[in-house]
């Protein structure tokens, strides 16, 4: 690109024509004998990014020279921002490769890579003579400063500093060196002598220091690094290199830079940081003495294929600062212990290392056909037990009511299509971190795969899918309590959590397997065709058997009852099938000749409520058959007046060669038939479209659909098998299915039933039966109606004590219900589930068996509003879940709980953004004492500002006022940099980047350009509590509040945590606070840029209430972490002071640091140098620090 710049020069004379400016005052003159173009206003040229205004040129093809006569202004975007050059008399050669100019004065934006503000956004350099070779810029006699005051006086002797040096070289993209410098404040050499040699970087991206730099830290001691670049922008390779050495450390590798650019699949960088390559000590007796290394590779492509990104980090533990903050908390807290973390010599191990994998690509047009599709997101680590900790901790600070989700994952597609065929795979991984932590968390484990193949010319192919996981289920509001995290224990890498789940698992496997193998359909005999059919199916369910915390505290009887998936009587169900068939096709005429192999494996608790041991509490079922099977079909069949019909006809017989009984399997030469009819019929019974004379049009049509399956026995001549262990789960059925739907003019009404009822294939006593009813009514244009109406009845004979219940008995009801009203933009629903269970007297069975007799009535009701209008949205709900379980053998109620949560929340939608919301929650669970101190009510408030707006015209207003230009004077690079300070704040969720920064900077809420605002309160009182008391604030258990502020570089954030709970009994003496928190930062810039003041801190205060194993905090209020910044701004750089108050290992107390520091606010990150001092507040011993290009930060805080 730099050659381009002067490349142009020679360019000139060729399209000046075209280029000239054609402003009527403006007279060029154009001397086509000696190649000579001369303008008063001067000739425009633009050549890609690049302008160039001349005045007088020449070329002189001889020489192979051109010329730039007096004064010409050369301006280019670089990939740091843009570049302006003043210049006169300019010499070139024209292949673009040397040249040389006078008396130059220049700038480069440099505040996309920095991050400084306007006006201290630029360098500014200039000398008496410029050389340019091989695209590098020699400026002799130079100079180089940051005060934007340049701008207006032009000569460098009247601004607050500049460097002047014998010679700088500017290799773009690389660094600048200065030779033979000296250092002017005003017009005074401040240096009694000559600085021989300083060199800067200013690759974009790179960390390597090029002159050195020093400073102190907690565990690397005094350290210091110097490196060198190698590799220009032009070159494939570019890197760099830097030793480091820390005295309590040792020798490190500090930074190992690898870039490598491809022409066509993009780039590639390794970057190593902080490599402990020689320690300082052996043993291992403070945090300084762990391995250390940080590496990170990345390849970036985004072309014609799509794009793909990549990065891999591998880093020990003491290099991702969240994650080092956490192991030093969690370790002062005692819970590092628990969860079997490693120590050494009494410290924990920060020497441990982990991978964080992420990708995300999208490409297509691939391979030689350019048919190749693939897709895949991927995030994943290796070391689960550490990432543990980095989510435990953020879902510890969620507030009341948040969502987040970390999941480990892998989708990963490959397809291949073309005319001749299509080909393709997936494979899809999950490991949910924190499952059950957002309503969408349905499943925790996943491990799916499968391939396909379509043979378009020919007819066939084959699909394969296959799933292993498990399955997770919603929590009722009956079963969903605030206080689920503490009863239950929830832990997360063996730390405990704060968190009430959404979701519970249901099913610890839920694995499938598909294979299906198919040719045709091909020609048969005359019209008819037919199609060859292999299909392998596999599947396998175990039942999760955890209990509800809240119901194995009240149910003492029944094991089973205490569980959350208590209504299921399968717990185990594994069955197997291959089938192979042949479908015959004519016209609407379907003809299917198959057989196969089956084999299930049930484990039936049917009955069984309480067991010794619960493997040998179970009914196992195993059956082994080969079949064959035989089906009709036709459908459409024309009825003429009475509609059409379709008919479809099946029969199996199995024959069984294996079972269980006696626990034994035994061999079996029993068999079964089933038998399935279908019907479906479709009649129009009025149409009046045809009656010109109609007052409306009416129309009503009906669809019928019936459904019949019946089982029949054969025990054969062995006569050694029980027809109810071989037919137990199969099922005799009967299902009937009705549609009508009636139009009368724009009204449309439906009424759909469905009614079915199952009996036992063994005994044929009913199993259940189901009735659904729906109405939808669409009134008008404007309003609509919804019904609907469902229960589903189980019965039992007493499962595997039949014959001592001897009774058929419904045992288990569900009821749905719900009402939907709409009317214009208003919505009225009312949503109801009914659950009736009854359990009759169990106490004659075998001891070990035995259970009492009891009722449950579960009742839930939802009632809501919504209004929506545009963007804006107002809800109104209400739910009430109840939950009333009586024990009929003792007489005793067992449960008596009543939820509710009332809710109101109203979104003013829009580009600028208003969310309210309140709500109210009661959780009241009787007739147990232990359960009893749980109950509680949470008032929950909350309010959302956000402003949304990302308009082109916003943008461009934005980086006008930030850049000080006019609309038409901004750049590419200007609208970039605007939409990425933007977004900043914008995390995408569905990121496959890790977040790995410290503590204290996922808490500092930074000011951003656009105003948002959020804040919440949750308080949870304690319903004993408060009877004891009569004192609201008293009876607090818990106390959440949020309050988070960004707007034009000001940013505030406030978090508050208290808890409290009973300790030991219920009375008063026993209730105690066990912690408050504080934390607060802020972030703050007044003033007019460049003169005004920077204000940053973090504050946390944290009063542990109760005994650790450390003995650290032990009730007493402690200032756990500070940091603190100053600092004020002077033109072109800032003076600021530094505090930070932090834990150290070495002492096993706090230390505090403070430093004095100085800094360019063209280089706002970077520390030019400091002093300072560190304070072991345990030993109160003082040592003074000294930073060169480093500094105290108060992001490092803990």
């Amino acid at each position: 690109m730099r050659k381009r710049i002067y490349l142009i020069a020679s360019l000139v004379l060729v399209g000046f024509i075209t280029k000239a400016n054609a402003e009527s005052n403006n007279e060029v003159e154009i001397d086509l004998n000696n190649d000579t173009l001369v303008s008063t206003d001067g000739v425009n040229v633009k050549y890609g990014e690049l302008k160039l205004k001349a005045f007088n040129l020449n070329r002189d093809t001889k020489n192979n020279k051109a010329y730039i006569n007096g004064d010409f202004y050369l301006q280019a975007d670089e990939p740091t921002g843009q570049l302006k050059v003043d210049s006169r008399d300019g010499v070139f050669s024209l292949d673009g490769n040397t040249g040389s100019f006078g008396k130059t004065f220049g700038y480069l934006e440099v505040g996309q890579v920095t991050g400084a503000e306007k006006p201290n956004d630029r360098i500014y350099f200039g000398g008496d003579r410029a050389e340019y070779e091989n695209g590098n810029v020699y400026l002799k006699n130079g100079w180089f400063t940051t005060d934007p005051k340049i701008m207006t006086v032009k000569n460098p002797m009247e601004v607050g500093y500049h460097l002047s040096s014998e010679l700088i070289t500017i290799e773009p993209d690389k660094q600048i060196t200065f030779k033979n410098s000296d250092l002017y404040i005003g017009d005074n050499d401040v240096i009694p002598f000559t600085f021989p040699w300083y060199r800067v970087n200013i690759r974009q991206g790179s960390k390597v220091p090029l002159f050195p730099m020093w400073g102190t830290d907690q565990d690397l001691g005094w350290n210091i690094s110097w490196g060198a670049l190698y590799g220009n922008r032009d070159s494939k390779l570019r890197g760099g290199f830097a030793p480091k050495f820390g005295d309590q450390a040792g020798f490190m590798v500090g930074r190992w830079e690898n870039w490598y650019k491809t022409d066509k699949f993009g780039e590639s960088r390794l970057n190593v940081t902080d490599w402990l390559v020689k320690k300082k000590h052996k043993t291992i007796t403070s945090v300084s003495d762990f391995d250390r290394w940080d590496v990170d590779y990345s390849h970036n492509y985004s072309g014609e294929y799509g794009d793909l990104n990549f990065n891999y980090r591998n880093a020990t533990y003491n290099m991702i600062p969240q994650l080092k903050d956490v192991i030093r908390d969690y370790d002062r807290e005692g819970k590092l212990k628990k969860n079997n973390w490693k120590y050494v010599n009494g410290i924990p191990d920060f020497g441990g290392n982990i991978g964080f994998y992420s990708l995300d690509t999208n490409l297509k047009n691939l391979g030689e056909n350019k048919d190749i599709t693939i897709k895949a997101k991927t995030k994943l680590v290796s070391d689960k037990k550490a990432y543990g900790l980095l989510v435990a901790d953020n879902l510890d600070d969620l507030g009341y009511g948040a969502q987040a989700d970390y999941d480990l994952y892998s989708d990963v597609s490959v397809k291949k299509e073309n005319k001749r065929y299509v080909a393709g795979g997936y494979y899809k991984y999950l490991y949910d971190m924190d499952p059950g932590s957002t309503t969408k968390d349905l499943q925790s484990r996943a491990e799916d795969f499968g391939f396909n193949f379509n043979d378009k010319v020919y007819n066939y192919g084959f699909n394969y899918d296959e799933k292993n996981g498990d399955k997770f289920r919603k929590l009722n509001s009956w079963e969903r309590d605030p206080n689920l995290s503490s009863i239950g224990n929830l832990e997360i890498a063996g730390i405990p959590v704060d968190y009430t789940p959404w979701t519970v698992s249901q099913y610890d496997v839920y694995d499938s397997r598909n294979l299906n193998l198919y040719a045709g359909d091909y020609k048969f005999i005359g019209d008819s065709t037919f199609k060859t059919n292999y299909d392998y199916n596999y599947f396998e369910h175990k039942l999760n058997l955890d209990n509800d915390p809240l119901r194995e505290k009240t149910i003492l009887n029944n094991k089973r009852e205490q569980e959350y998936n208590r209504f299921e009587n399968i717990i185990y169900n594994k069955y197997r099938e291959n089938k192979g068939s042949v479908n015959f096709n004519l016209y609407n005429s379907t003809l299917t000749l198959g057989g196969g192999e089956t084999k299930e494996e049930i484990w039936d608790r049917e009955g069984i409520y309480n067991y010794p041991e619960q493997k040998l509490g179970y009914r196992k079922y195993i059956n082994e058959s080969k079949f064959y099977e035989m089906g009709l079909g036709q459908r459409d069949i024309n009825l003429g007046y009475l509609g059409n019909l379709d008919l479809n006809g099946n029969l199996r017989f199995d024959e069984y060669t294996k079972g269980y009984t006696n626990d034994q399997l035994v061999s079996t030469n029993d068999g079964s038939r089933r038998t399935q009819f279908g019907l479906t019929h479709r009649i129009n019974l009025y149409d009046n479209s045809n009656n010109r004379d109609r007052i409306a049009d009416i129309n009503l049509d009906n669809q019928f659909k019936y459904f019949y399956q019946d089982y029949s026995y054969d025990s054969g001549d062995k006569n050694n098998f029980n027809k109810d262990l071989r037919m137990r789960h199969k099922e005799n059925k009967n299902v009937f299915g009705d549609v009508v739907t009636f139009g009368l003019g724009n009204t449309e009404t439906k009424y759909t039933v469905d009614y079915s009822e199952s009996k036992r294939a063994s005994n044929n006593k009913k199993t259940a039966e189901v009735m659904k009813h729906k109405v939808d009514f669409k009134i008008d244009e404007k309003s609509s109606l919804g019904l609907e109406y469902g229960k589903d009845k189980r019965y039992t004979d007493g499962g595997a004590f039949r014959d001592i219940i001897n009774k058929n008995y419904n045992d288990l009801t569900f009821e749905n219900y719900g009402v939907n009203y709409t009317y214009l933009n208003n919505n009225f629903y009312y949503k109801g589930q009914k659950i009736d269970s009854n359990l009759i007297d169990g106490r004659n069975l075998p001891e070990k068996y035995r259970y009492d007799a009891a009722k449950e009535k579960i009742k839930e009701n939802t009632y809501g509003y919504t209004y929506t209008f545009n963007e804006d949205k107002l809800n109104l709900e209400y739910t009430e879940g109840r939950d009333n379980r009586d024990n009929l053998s003792t007489h005793k109620k067992e449960i008596d709980s009543k939820n509710k949560i009332y809710t109101v929340s109203y979104l003013d939608g829009g580009d600028v953004e208003h969310f309210y919301k309140a709500s109210y929650e009661d959780y009241n669970r009787q007739g147990n004492a232990d359960i009893e101190k749980w109950n509680s009510d949470v008032i929950y408030l909350r309010y959302d500002y956000r402003d949304k707006r990302f308009s082109d015209q916003e943008l461009m207003a934005y980086a006008s006022s930030e850049y000080n230009k006019r609309p038409d004077q901004l750049t590419s690079n200007d609208i970039a940099r605007i939409r990425q300070i933007l977004n900043d704040r914008a995390n995408n969720r569905e990121s496959t980047r890790f977040n790995l920064n410290g503590i204290m900077d996922n808490r500092v809420y930074f000011g951003d350009y656009k105003r948002s605002f959020s804040s919440s309160l949750m308080l949870q009182r304690n319903d004993r509590r408060y009877e004891q008391t009569g004192d609201y604030l008293k009876s607090l258990e818990k106390v959440e509040a949020r309050v988070f502020y960004s707007y034009d570089r000001i940013g505030f954030g406030y978090k508050y945590d208290q808890n409290a709970e009973f300790s030991g009994g219920n009375e008063p003496p026993n209730w105690k606070d066990t912690e408050r928190e504080h934390e607060l930062s802020f972030h703050a810039k007044f003033g007019r840029p460049s003169e005004g003041w920077r204000f940053k801190s973090y504050i946390k205060f944290l009063d542990n209430l109760q005994n650790n194993s450390t003995g650290i905090n032990d009730g007493r209020r402690t200032l756990d972490g500070l940091g603190v910044e100053v600092g004020k701004e002077f033109g072109y750089y800032e003076w600021s002071v530094g505090y930070l108050r932090e834990y150290s290992y070495s002492t096993r107390d706090y230390e505090w640091k403070v430093a004095l520091q100085f800094k360019l606010l063209t280089f706002p990150e970077m520390n030019i140098f400091g002093l300072g001092a560190t304070t072991d507040t345990g030993t109160k011993k003082t040592s003074p620090d000294t930073y060169l290009f480093n500094g105290l930060k108060v992001d490092d805080i803990d």
